[in-house]
Parts: structure tokens; sequence; C-alpha cells
């Protein structure tokens, strides 16, 4: 039972910190969509990987693999992947955004694992004409706990949201 407390308490603090990290003040913020509709019309899209936690390398998930996995499944999808954001033809310059998160449990070897997919591009700011880069449209999150020293249920995660991303492509395309 005190295994299961902890899991529990580690993935809840977990949330709590990821949830949290955007939070400010939002008063006067004007909201809008986000999703499936913000990927209409979008030649293709760059990859980028954040940079993996050590304890992540440990257990087998490299920049490069999560890279070659996502590269698999876009083209499987018949998505366009693009080299660059200088190489995409599209002043959204999208790109497909992978992070992970571990958060170590204070018993065992056990991680608990936030995976973030977003898509993130340039957008125009309809008070002020301005750019403003690397806002997010779409996103798709989910916590892998008790994930252990093994990194097959991260990628499977990854995988998921990935998919998501890709039937949400094909639904506007």
């Amino acid at each position: 039972m005190r295994h299961s407390a902890a899991i529990w308490i580690g993935s809840w603090l977990l949330v709590a910190a990821v949830g949290l990290a955007g939070v400010g003040d939002v008063r006067g913020q004007q909201f809008t969509r986000t999703g499936r509709e913000t990927l209409k019309d979008l030649p293709g899209i760059e990859i980028l990987v954040e940079p993996i936690q050590p304890e992540l390398k440990q257990m087998g998930l490299t920049e490069a693999s999560i890279q070659a996995d996502a590269e698999r499944r876009l083209k499987t999808a018949g998505i366009t992947i693009y080299a660059s954001q200088a190489a995409n033809p599209s002043p959204a310059k999208p790109y497909l955004y992978i992070h992970l998160n571990a958060l170590k449990l204070a018993r065992g070897g056990d991680y608990v694992v936030a995976v973030q997919v977003h898509v993130r591009q340039t957008v125009r700011s309809v008070v002020t004409g301005s750019q403003i880069v690397d806002a997010m449209t779409w996103d798709s999150h989910n916590i892998v706990g008790s994930v252990g020293t093994r990194a097959a249920g991260v990628r499977e995660e990854i995988g998921r949201s990935i998919d998501r991303f890709t039937r949400d492509w094909a639904a506007v395309h």
C-alpha cells in the first residue's frame, strides 16, 4: 500500500507541477481555439525533440530514437517532414515539439514521466499585427506512471500522442 501511495503522490505532484507551470495572470487575455483547425493548410512540419534527461537516457530513450519514431509515424501518415523551419515554405513555420519530464519517486527506482507533444507555429496578433513566435496551437499531454527503468511505456505514450496528431492532420487535409 505504501508503494501505491508513493506512486499516487508522485503522480499528483508531477501533474500539479506541469499544470501550474503556465499559470499566471490571465485577466484580459482573449482565448482562441487550438487544435486540429490550426493544422489546416500547413504543407508539412519539422520535428523538434527537447533534450532528454539523463535518467531517461539510462532507460534507453534518446533524442535520436524519439525523432526516428516520430518521423516514421508521420511519414506513414503521409505528412511531409521538413529538416528545418527554414526549409518549410509555410509562413507559420510549424514544428512538432516533443518534451519529456521525469520525476523519480521517493521509493525504489520508479519514475513518473510527463509526455508533451505540441505543434508550435508563428501566429500574428490581431491587435498589434506583430508576429508571436512559438505559439502552441495543438497539444497532447499525458502522465505515464511508474515506468521503472523501462522506456517502453514512455515510447508508447509518445506514439499515441503522435497518432492523435496524425488523425487531426488527416481530418483537415
